[in-house]
């Protein structure tokens, strides 16, 4: 045991030298190195290593590249599964808050989905979205024959089918938060605003969703941040396809790497972090413009 006063003090702190050794060999060296390795012509081919400047990012963005359809479909892929698991995940959390006898057992189920692999999501969707799957086989039944697709095969709407089943699998915890925002929320507000006259949506517009700032922040930021570094759902789906039609960022930079592409995959990792950064502190600046003050 530690005898004198420094060494009490400090031996907390030793504890945490073989974590930090673990954290900077496999995370803080590799990605400190990787802001390097863009630059450079690092291949599977060239036994050297050069710096090139931007020459990586200046394929990558260029118009003959065919890099564009891969940005969109981030863009895409993030908006839109950032903006219905907020809203499903809402109205979710404002019907189960209370007055359900078996709310409890349906906040499990619907929370249940970010539990599973995403590797079993996977292939359980690739069975309901086939051909003859049983999304096609419930519109046959219906008679909506006509609205049947090949859902991850079609490069029209491929990405969209993706997107909906990251919906599906999220909005559960999008859910969860905002029921623990809603905890939040003095009772006192809700009977004041019914002695003033208020209705169902004006207590929903003025009590409700200012006390949900902060949920719907947080709901935002998770939402922006998991949907430009999609990966593992994709890759699963489609592995991108058809016809890059479903590629983000995160299956190019695996597909290059592939490759022996090193140089160039690590500067398409080095522009999804600056997405990702741009986009968190794009929405805080977003969200700083209408904060509510609910003190």
């Amino acid at each position: 045991m530690p005898t004198n006063k420094l060494t009490r003090r400090m031996y907390p702190q030793y504890l945490l030298v073989p974590a930090l050794l673990l954290y900077s060999v496999l995370f803080l060296f590799p990605n400190v190195a990787s802001f390097y390795y863009a630059f450079t012509n690092w291949n599977a081919i060239s036994s050297t290593v050069k710096f090139i400047g931007f020459d990586n990012f200046k394929e990558i963005f260029g118009s003959a590249s065919g890099n564009v359809d891969v940005f969109q479909n981030t863009a895409v892929f993030a908006v839109y599964t950032t903006v219905l698991k907020i809203v499903l995940g809402l109205i979710l959390a404002l019907l189960l808050k209370e007055g359900i006898r078996t709310r409890n057992v349906l906040r499990a189920v619907f929370f249940l989905p970010i539990t599973i692999s995403i590797v079993l999501v996977g292939i359980m969707f690739s069975e309901i979205f086939s051909p003859d799957g049983i999304l096609n086989g419930i519109l046959r039944i219906v008679g909506l024959d006509s609205w049947t697709h090949s859902w991850i095969a079609e490069p029209g709407i491929a990405i969209w089918s993706v997107a909906t089943v990251e919906v599906w699998r999220a909005s559960g915890f999008a859910m969860a938060i905002f029921l623990a925002a809603l905890q939040m929320v003095p009772k006192e507000m809700y009977e004041a605003a019914e002695i003033d006259g208020a209705a169902g949506r004006h207590k929903l517009l003025y009590v409700t969703l200012p006390y949900l700032y902060q949920a719907i922040v947080l709901n935002t930021l998770f939402g922006m941040i998991s949907g430009l570094k999609v990966f593992d759902l994709v890759y699963v789906l489609t592995n991108g396809g058809p016809i890059r039609s479903t590629e983000v960022l995160n299956v190019t930079v695996l597909n290059e790497f592939s490759k022996g592409a090193y140089g160039y995959s690590t500067a398409m990792g080095l522009i999804l972090f600056l997405f990702v950064t741009l986009a968190y502190f794009g929405v805080n600046a977003l969200f700083k413009k209408f904060e509510v003050d609910v003190s």
